[in-house]
């Protein structure tokens, strides 16, 4: 990377490294597309890079017996995609893909843990972030089975939201389906709650946030502590 693309990210994770690590890690790092479905990590297989998204989103796929999926996280600008090479290891069960299309910045696996191993301040830094990514597995876990859909719905409008620039999200009811592990009806009636309630506003392949309040309160507490344990592990 050359020019001010060197110091200039919208990544809060490498934004929040300090000046040196920073200088160590630019050299290393290219700026790429991040495409719709773009496939970033394939159960099983050898992790060959981590990527930051800047303005895209990442779901991380848990995939069982008879092509059943569900999400168990999300990944934007707040981290990397290719926690399972923070620690330690180079592959994982699950899949990750690109479910909301923009840039990030891509690192070699390889040449990424050997940024960990040089400079102890980036190891710290990721591991924090994995802290925070695996709080938020967890209260994803919770709401599956202690809330109702269109609570978890709101929650994830929220968590997508967090991850994008402004209050659009370019999501289809059948993906959503996909990635909550449930049926396409359950996903428009849930759709069908919130906007009744004025918090949001459907069209095709388009959901817009008008209130985010209500979609907090819709949430039932499920939203807001990992993103409270970002905050403190990262800022």
């Amino acid at each position: 990377m050359a020019g001010s693309e060197r110091t200039v990210t919208r990544n809060r994770l490498l934004t929040a490294l300090d000046i040196e690590d920073r200088a160590a890690l630019w050299p290393k790092a290219t700026r790429i597309s991040l495409d719709m479905r773009m496939i970033l990590q394939r159960p099983g297989k050898a992790i060959e890079a981590v990527y930051f998204p800047e303005n895209a989103i990442a779901s991380v796929v848990a995939l069982g017996g008879h092509d059943s999926r569900a999400e168990i996280g999300l990944v934007g600008n707040e981290g990397l995609a290719g926690v399972p090479v923070v620690l330690g290891t180079d592959r994982s069960p699950h899949e990750v893909f690109v479910q909301v299309p923009g840039s990030g910045l891509r690192i070699e696996a390889d040449v990424f843990r050997q940024l960990m191993d040089d400079r102890p301040g980036i190891r710290t830094s990721m591991l924090h972030f994995a802290q925070a990514f695996l709080t938020q597995v967890s209260y994803t876990a919770l709401a599956n089975v202690r809330q109702k859909l269109e609570s978890r719905l709101a929650r994830w409008l929220l968590m997508s939201l967090d991850r994008v620039e402004g209050d659009e999200l370019p999501l289809t009811h059948e993906f959503i389906a996909i990635m909550l592990g449930v049926r396409r009806p359950g996903v428009t009636l849930a759709m069908h709650i919130l906007e009744g309630r004025g918090y949001i506003r459907t069209s095709r392949s388009r959901i817009t946030v008008i209130d985010r309040e209500g979609l907090e309160e819709s949430a039932e507490g499920f939203y807001g502590v990992p993103e409270t344990e970002y905050r403190r592990l990262i800022g």
